[in-house]
């Protein structure tokens, strides 16, 4: 296959486990590497990712099924008339069967793969049963049709359900690959909040990580700075899954990220879902 475009999706079903804040991140990978990006947010409760990226990414309504199998069907026609090579959609939780039923009906996983555009399914593996069962629905559902990313965020999850798992081992026949979302201090995510409450607008990560930016003090702009560039390495490891062949970008070897210096334990927080 000729991959001229991805689509990366969050898809299953269970919230708050820091979807929305790993896209952050990964949209500010997209931008230092400056590839052309747009998006979607089919999470009208919050509307964070449209609210972050306003002129990128349009905000989209899931209704009942009927009115999500349309709603679905315009998002991809635009994808397949637009020039950017990623379009990153950010899903509200429980509304994998409305997105899986869309896609099986309207063969989109086909039909675009025709056009040359591959799907990237980010999965977060969850501690309870019920979540993991969802993921593995999802696997079954889309199969080799899809490339997968695992995203462990030790922030939310604590005990790995998914380690040595039948799924684990079934992904990685299939070539998925791992990365883990740094742990960032309560006392910077606060700070953000407080920052985009003075902004009266949501701030996207790169704008709090600027170090002249007025947002946050020196020392938690450099957390997300550090936090950025724990990211940024990963998705330089696995450029082949986000980007098509033509975009991955030609980047040198980097050393061991550093240890981060040991913090009395604070409450662990990720913003959004």
């Amino acid at each position: 296959m000729n991959i001229t475009k991805r689509i990366h999706i969050n898809p299953q079903s269970k919230g708050s486990l820091g979807k929305s804040f790993e896209a952050e991140f990964r949209t500010a990978w997209l931008d230092y590497h400056q590839i052309s990006w747009n998006g979607s947010d089919l999470d009208d409760r919050h509307n964070s990712f449209a609210d972050r990226h306003h002129q990128q990414v349009q905000s989209h309504t899931l209704g009942n099924s009927e009115d999500s199998k349309s709603t679905l069907l315009g998002l991809f026609r635009n994808v397949t008339r637009s020039d950017a090579p990623v379009h990153v959609i950010d899903c509200r939780a429980q509304a994998d069967g409305l997105i899986v039923q869309a896609l099986e009906s309207l063969q989109m996983l086909e039909s675009l793969a025709a056009q040359g555009i591959r799907f990237t399914f980010f999965l977060f593996p969850s501690e309870d049963t019920e979540s993991m069962n969802n993921l593995m629905d999802l696997f079954y559902f889309a199969g080799d049709r899809v490339d997968y990313v695992v995203v462990h965020n030790p922030a939310k999850v604590r005990t790995n359900l998914f380690k040595k798992s039948a799924l684990e081992t079934e992904l990685k026949k299939f070539g998925a690959r791992e990365l883990t979302v740094p742990v960032v201090t309560s006392i910077t995510l606060l700070a953000i909040k407080r920052a985009e409450a003075k902004a009266g607008r949501k701030l996207s990560f790169a704008e709090v990580a600027m170090p002249d930016a007025p947002h946050l003090e020196l020392m938690l702009a450099g957390e997300m700075q550090w936090a950025m560039q724990q990211m940024f390495r990963q998705y330089d490891d696995m450029a082949e899954l986000l980007l098509p062949p033509q975009h991955v970008p030609d980047v040198q070897p980097q050393p061991e990220p550093a240890v981060k210096p040991a913090r009395s334990i604070q409450p662990m927080l990720n913003l959004g879902e």
